[in-house]
């Protein structure tokens, strides 16, 4: 009961201490406070956001909800057509994609090969057969290009060229790219066999390196250049109609498939140890700046305190002299630290949530290898709010505290 009371006594004179104190140190202090909680959760959620967006774009433009591969021991995924119609049979899956894959040859140009001092035009590539309507609607494959159309009809001889093989788009690999080739062009394309020529109807441009260096063309076409036999495919990406069965598909799909014959893998699964890795680093270096901020604030806190106690040092004497508890004087300073953080951490939420992440959904950061979004969870959220609060707790007890704890006659004659 008297420790309610002193609770009360310190909330009064700590309000009592705001309304009186100079407007422009509570607006100073409340911006500071605020800056503090965006830097703990923005810094890192934009960090983090990095690996989610790129992440994001794995699942939505290569493996999508689920994706099937050759097992460790095979070279291809076996009984495709088989897989196929069991794949069909399961209500839960909206859309399918079955890609071939083979390393191909291509070469622009060829038509100056036999003169003097002209050397080959030519890279190497990964050869990607499919259908090209229902790779479009698997991985909106179409909403990469960047020069020419996409191949909807007639894909005979027509192929779709990623801009990771073209030097004109990836500088990086000049030196083992293709030179000059644009929309229009013909190559020819060498993969087990005898070299065909194909017209590039258009250029691919993504943040994947699935998308960026592969050459697409009809599966037929594959399967005529290459002569591989229909069965013996490399991928299948699959969209559900409901990502929250993933587990259930993938059982059903399970039981179906021998493990000999193929892996199956969720989104998450295929993308291995190395998006988790990265997600912990950048977690780790969004707390370690954070905290810096957090310091920085904190200490800005202490001293701001620290200043307005020792300036009514007097009157915390003359409290003393006339019977406050010591504790009442410090809990008006530790409630002043929270009034401040509570208030710095609602302005923060509502930038937060209401300007920050919508303007980040919807203009990612063009990373060069992401999409960077701002990746906050209220999880995260609720932690930092805690941190920001047993800081400024600190920032406001230690200071009243030094103070508190002088002589009550050198307080009041302010020696």
């Amino acid at each position: 009961m008297k420790s309610f009371k002193h609770f009360k006594i310190g909330f009064f004179l700590a309000s009592r201490q705001i309304k009186n104190a100079n407007l422009w140190v509570n607006i100073l202090i409340v911006f500071i406070m605020t800056v503090t909680f965006l830097n703990l959760v923005f810094i890192s959620g934009l960090l983090e956001g990095l690996v989610t967006g790129a992440s994001n774009d794995s699942r939505e433009h290569y493996s999508r909800d689920l994706i099937i591969t050759p097992d460790e021991n095979k070279i291809n995924i076996k009984n495709t057509t088989r897989l196929e119609k069991e794949i069909e049979s399961i209500p839960q899956i909206k859309n399918y994609s079955i890609r071939y894959l083979q390393a191909s040859q291509i070469e622009a140009d060829y038509s100056l090969f036999s003169r003097p001092n002209i050397e080959g035009n030519n890279t190497s590539g990964i050869l990607t057969g499919v259908d090209f309507e229902k790779e479009n609607q698997v991985t909106t494959l179409e909403d990469f290009i960047v020069e020419g159309e996409y191949v909807h009809e007639n894909p005979q001889n027509k192929i779709l060229i990623g801009s990771g093989l073209l030097a004109e788009y990836d500088s990086a690999i000049e030196g083992g790219s293709l030179e000059g080739v644009v929309v229009g062009d013909k190559v020819k394309i060498t993969a087990s066999g005898t070299p065909q020529e194909y017209t590039v109807s258009g250029i691919l441009k993504a943040k994947l390196n699935q998308i960026n260096n592969r050459v697409f063309i009809d599966k037929q076409q594959f399967i005529s250049l290459t002569g591989r036999a229909p069965q013996l495919s490399d991928e299948i990406a699959i969209t559900l109609l409901n990502p929250q069965e993933l587990e259930e598909t993938r059982n059903i799909l399970s039981s179906s498939v021998k493990s000999s014959e193929a892996k199956i893998e969720t989104w998450r699964e295929s993308q291995g140890q190395f998006f988790e890795d990265l997600s912990t680093t950048f977690t780790i270096l969004g707390a370690v700046i954070g905290a810096i901020g957090l310091a920085v604030a904190s200490v800005t806190l202490f001293i701001v305190i620290f200043i307005n106690a020792i300036s009514r040092e007097r009157y915390i004497g003359i409290l003393k002299g006339i019977g406050v508890d010591s504790s009442i004087i410090k809990y008006s300073y530790v409630f002043q630290s929270i009034f401040y953080a509570l208030i710095g951490s609602a302005i923060g939420l509502f930038l937060l949530y209401i300007f920050l992440v919508p303007y980040f959904d919807e203009n990612p950061i063009d990373f060069p290898f992401s999409d960077g979004i701002l990746d906050v969870t209220v999880t995260g959220v609720i932690l930092r709010v805690l941190i920001l609060f047993v800081s400024s707790v600190a920032a406001g007890f230690i200071p009243s505290h030094l103070i508190v704890k002088k002589n009550t006659i050198d307080s009041i004659l302010g020696r």
